[in-house]
């Protein structure tokens, strides 16, 4: 007999199930692999700092803070209107932090106030971190989450 008085299940059935994850959640490898690309970014940035006794590099990381704003408060205060010019508004705002992300390492060293391998450091901390949350929206669906959410469908 079955137990909790069910159906049977087949092992087999079982051991493949444990490895996959359902549509919009992610297996824990895929966690871990994010996890590490986070921490590879944060880590160039600091480094991109450190190896030269320089901290202005750090100003990028306050960029990363102020990306996601417009889309947090457009979400807010969005409430039921259907009108486009606030999502101009964010889309416009979103892309003028992420242009700052890129270009105040450029700004820095043109300058003199960081050294050439630092504004490298920067820029491949910032690749990484453009690539952990592409990959994030990729395999979590979230990116269509979000266009659903600022398009205004259900």
């Amino acid at each position: 007999p079955a137990p909790h008085g069910g159906h049977r299940v087949c092992p087999s059935r079982v051991e493949r199930r444990v490895g996959r994850a359902r549509h919009g959640e992610m297996n824990v490898s895929q966690l871990i692999g994010l996890s590490f690309l986070a921490v590879c970014s944060i880590f160039l940035h600091i480094f991109a700092c450190a190896i030269y006794d320089n901290w202005w590099p750090m100003l990028v990381l306050l960029g990363y803070m102020c990306v996601p704003v417009p889309i947090f408060m457009f979400a807010i205060l969005k409430g039921g209107s259907t009108d486009r010019s606030g999502l101009h508004w964010t889309e416009f705002a979103t892309s003028f932090f992420f242009t700052n992300v890129l270009g105040i390492p450029f700004l820095l060293h043109h300058g003199e106030m960081i050294e050439t391998g630092s504004l490298v450091l920067s820029l491949l901390g910032t690749f990484f971190a453009v690539v952990c949350a592409g990959l994030q929206a990729y395999l979590s669906g979230s990116a269509l989450d979000i266009y659903n959410l600022l398009m205004g469908e259900q």
